[in-house]
């Protein structure tokens, strides 16, 4: 709740603005996990968790140190190609996005954080969801533990007041033109999961 509290300062957000948003996430249907990945096999091409985006609020994740695993998609003016290691299984959903991938290596004594779709609902596009991957291709087992804050699950999330009032806004850096509707928390998940493991379109909607 602190950092949801000071990522709200950092908005311009009023104290009552804040009030309402901590109001949606003060039940939070939040889950903790603990994930093994075993390495991959040689000459395997292939994802130990493929491309997808974080569907809550704020995403705290430790890991063990092995390096160039998880891996952060950057968005970028490089053209794409699709054959390449650093961009291959791009969900077809950004697979228009120019870009590459990055590794995120551990650094000690400190966990990542990735923003969910939620904020970027919430800030109309200025706070992106965090496209993420892991390729584990090292002799260990590797080790990670994120923990999800979510919003509550009967939660109606929408573009925050306080956005319009940010200079982004008037540089057009902002979307306003309703690409960002508003959603009920536990309908969005139920959607994404529900996709996820869908028979009739497998592949669809990983994230």
């Amino acid at each position: 709740m602190i950092v949801m509290e000071a990522m709200a300062i950092g908005l311009g957000m009023t104290e009552n603005e804040w009030q309402e948003l901590r109001g949606v996430v003060d039940n939070s249907f939040w889950v903790m996990r603990m994930i093994g990945y075993p390495p991959l096999p040689n000459n395997y091409d292939g994802f130990s968790c493929g491309a997808h985006k974080d569907y809550g609020c704020l995403t705290f994740l430790y890991a063990d140190p092995t390096p160039n695993a998880l891996q952060v998609f950057m968005p970028g003016s490089q053209t794409q190609d699709t054959s390449s290691s650093l961009t291959n299984g791009l969900p077809k959903e950004e697979g228009a996005e120019n870009g590459t991938w990055i590794s995120a290596d551990p650094i000690p004594g400190c966990i990542v954080c990735n923003i969910g779709e939620m904020w970027e609902i919430w800030t109309s596009g200025l706070y992106r969801s965090t496209l993420h991957r892991v390729i584990h291709r090292s002799s260990n087992y590797r080790v990670s533990i994120p923990f999800f804050f979510e919003a509550n699950f009967d939660a109606l999330v929408k573009p925050l007041p306080a956005i319009s009032r940010l200079p982004e806004a008037d540089q057009k850096r902002i979307s306003t033109d309703g690409e960002y509707p508003s959603v009920v928390y536990g309908d969005f998940l139920k959607n994404k999961v529900g996709s996820n493991f869908s028979k009739e379109t497998p592949g669809k909607g990983r994230y």
